[in-house]
């Protein structure tokens, strides 16, 4: 995820991460990189070879329990992809802001802006 966008959130995830673990999390940041690619290639594939997309064809394919599953899954996975946003752009708010606007008031303009 920290290589999809540039944006503050990622900037902040990105610096944080490598100030407490340095280069040790470098391989995750290679692995996820290449498995991300390979799911995006066969999504493709699997969208020029069918004509529909994958969640079209989760549902006809699996049954209630499985696409409820993978329901949650993605609402989790989107969940986590926002805190990072939201939390990074609070701290920029505040930096920008010099400190005059809490963290808690950067939260509610960014989800306010959301």
């Amino acid at each position: 995820m920290s290589i999809a966008f540039l944006d503050p959130g990622n900037l902040e995830g990105d610096l944080q991460s490598g100030a407490i673990a340095g280069y040790s999390l470098l391989w995750l940041l290679m692995w996820a990189t290449a498995v991300g690619l390979l799911i995006q290639m066969l999504s493709a594939r699997l969208g020029v070879a069918t004509g529909r997309h994958l969640a079209e064809l989760c549902r006809a394919e699996y049954p209630t329990w499985a696409r409820m599953l993978l329901w949650i899954m993605a609402e989790l996975a989107l969940i986590g992809a926002d805190i990072q946003e939201v939390i990074g752009s609070a701290i920029a708010i505040k930096i920008l802001s010099n400190g005059y606007l809490p963290l808690w008031a950067g939260v509610v303009i960014t989800a306010l802006d959301w």
